[in-house]
């Protein structure tokens, strides 16, 4: 049964990553794309009837798959080390209880022989 629990654990903990990892992604790259379409806006000196170069609208394409790439990059990461922290104290919860659980059978055995030692 522990198995269906880690699964279950594992895919949650994925389902949540890949979420965020792509709310991450295009979040970033339409800002950045964004910020790079206003300032060509802002550093064009004839603002009357704007229209980008192709030029501006690839850099601020580029500009924005970059960084949305390593800022998924960094939420993956931190994602992977929330995994790994919560499955190791998952982990260290159960090995205490399988060693209380073996403490009390080690004291019910004793228990047992002493009773059978005084009758």
């Amino acid at each position: 049964m522990q198995a269906a629990g880690t699964i279950f654990h594992l895919l949650g903990a994925l389902r949540r990553a890949i979420g965020r990892v792509f709310l991450w992604f295009f979040l970033t790259g339409i800002v950045a794309a964004i910020v790079v379409e206003v300032v060509a806006y802002v550093a064009d000196p004839t603002k009357s009837n704007y229209h980008p170069a192709l030029l501006t609208n690839i850099t601020a394409a580029v500009v924005g798959v970059a960084l949305a790439y390593s800022a998924a990059l960094t939420v993956l990461v931190s994602e992977v080390i929330r995994f790994i922290v919560g499955s190791a104290e998952k982990a260290e919860k159960e090995v205490k209880s399988d060693l209380s659980g073996g403490a009390k059978f080690l004291d019910s055995a004793l228990q047992t022989i002493e009773h059978r030692e005084k009758n």
